[in-house]
């Protein structure tokens, strides 16, 4: 694992970089396509860039063929040479992650987790996204999910924040009094 410190310089660098030249969110978004890329088979492109049983040469190679079919900006391609090129591509979720929490703070946006114990309407995701807007005073990327256990209500977990207004969590606040104050008669 990666120093935390170590790839919040490496992200502070590439925002500077797409600060200075209007960018942030497109590096963003290339950041995150590798990133997917760096996922498929297993993770087996990640491993293979990360170990340091692979030489430098064959790493440069391996990051050259997969940089040719994709469409990245050029200093995103620059950015994980680099990686590569130091030895530090290990450190690559790290950083993706830092990116990802300075170019929110940048855009006055904040990534929320919303899950219901039904599939929302498109509706329905509209109506929680703005209250959730409303209650920040900021911009919100939601991501919705569906946990059937919760019977009803809803779950927002907006960054370190969890907003429990579920029926599961209701009924075992109920239990919870209940047995409390049947120990204390």
């Amino acid at each position: 694992m990666a120093d935390g410190s170590l790839a919040r310089r490496y992200a502070r660098a590439l925002i500077a970089i797409g600060t200075e030249e209007n960018c942030v969110d497109q590096l963003g978004a290339d950041l995150a396509q590798f990133d997917q890329v760096l996922q498929l088979g297993d993770g087996a492109l990640g491993s293979a860039l990360s170990n340091p049983g692979v030489t430098n040469g064959e790493r440069r190679e391996v990051i050259e063929a997969v940089l040719s079919q994709l469409s990245l900006h050029s200093r995103v391609n620059a950015f994980l040479r680099l990686l590569v090129d130091k030895n530090r591509f290990a450190a690559f979720d790290e950083i993706l992650s830092a990116y990802t929490q300075m170019a929110d703070e940048i855009a006055g946006r904040v990534r929320v987790t919303v899950t219901t114990a039904k599939k929302q309407t498109a509706a329905g995701q509209k109506k929680i996204t703005a209250a959730i807007e409303a209650s920040t005073g900021k911009k919100v990327d939601v991501s919705f999910e569906v946990d059937t256990a919760l019977i009803g209500g809803v779950v927002a977990q907006i960054g370190d924040t969890v907003i429990d207004a579920s029926i599961r969590s209701r009924l075992q606040e109920l239990g919870t009094e209940l047995v409390s104050s049947g120990t204390d008669a």
